[in-house]
Parts: structure tokens; sequence; C-alpha cells
């Protein structure tokens, strides 16, 4: 007769990449609400500036001033509905780290590229006083 019980795989212990983990996709979420807080609070200031200033506003400017609201959703659901998403998934750990470093490095870049956005009049007054020297 032979034992049919299987014997089990020892597992390393997983409990500090796992820790990591909901760590990275806590700080998605602070960077996405952080994303959101910025639009909401400081992009309808630099509109009433630049609408009172009569000055023409870089494509992009224009575009994130004019619809900041919706963008600032969008950063919110992604910032709830991420962690949510990760804890739910039945994924093996590394994965898990992949995807919430991942989160990461995409909230940050779409931190630094709506700074960026709003900075652009100001590149194209610089550009147009080095111009007139």
């Amino acid at each position: 007769m032979e034992n049919s019980m299987e014997v089990p795989v020892l597992q390393p212990n997983r409990i500090p990449e796992i820790v990591l983990a909901r760590a990275l996709a806590l700080f998605a979420l602070l960077g996405c609400l952080t994303c959101s807080l910025l639009l909401l609070k400081v992009v309808p200031i630099f509109g009433g500036l630049f609408n009172g200033l009569r000055a023409d506003l870089p494509f992009a400017t224009r575009l994130l001033v004019t619809h900041y609201g919706g963008i600032a959703a969008l950063f919110v659901g992604g910032g709830v509905v991420f962690p949510i998403v990760m804890e739910f998934l039945d994924l093996d750990t590394r994965r898990r780290l992949i995807i919430a470093g991942t989160f990461v490095a995409a909230t940050s870049a779409s931190l630094l590229l709506i700074v960026g956005m709003l900075y652009l009049p100001l590149f194209e007054l610089v550009g147009k006083l080095a111009q007139a020297k």
C-alpha cells in the first residue's frame, strides 16, 4: 500500500514581500490622491490667473485647465480601485510586487506630467523673452 498523501512543499516566508506589495499599493493610493488634490486645488487658480491675463495657453495646459475635474475623478477612482483589486486577485507575491511597482511609477510620472503641464506657459514665456533679446 502506497501512501497517497502528498508531502506539502515548503514555501519560504513571503510575509515581507506581501507587506512590501501592500505598502506600494498604499503609496500609489497616496500618489493618486495627491494628484487629484493638486488638480482640484491648484488648477482652478492657474485657470483664473491665465483667464484674467487673457494669455494664450499651450494646448496641453488648456486641456488640463478645462478638464481637470474629470482627470481628478480618474485619479481618485484608480487610487481607490487599485488596492482593492490587488487584494482580491489571486496572484503570487512576485506579480503583486511588479504590478504595484508599475502603478507607483505610473502615478509618479503622472504627477510630474501634471506639474510640467502647469509650467508650460512659463517655459513659453521664457522662450519668448529669450528671443526678444
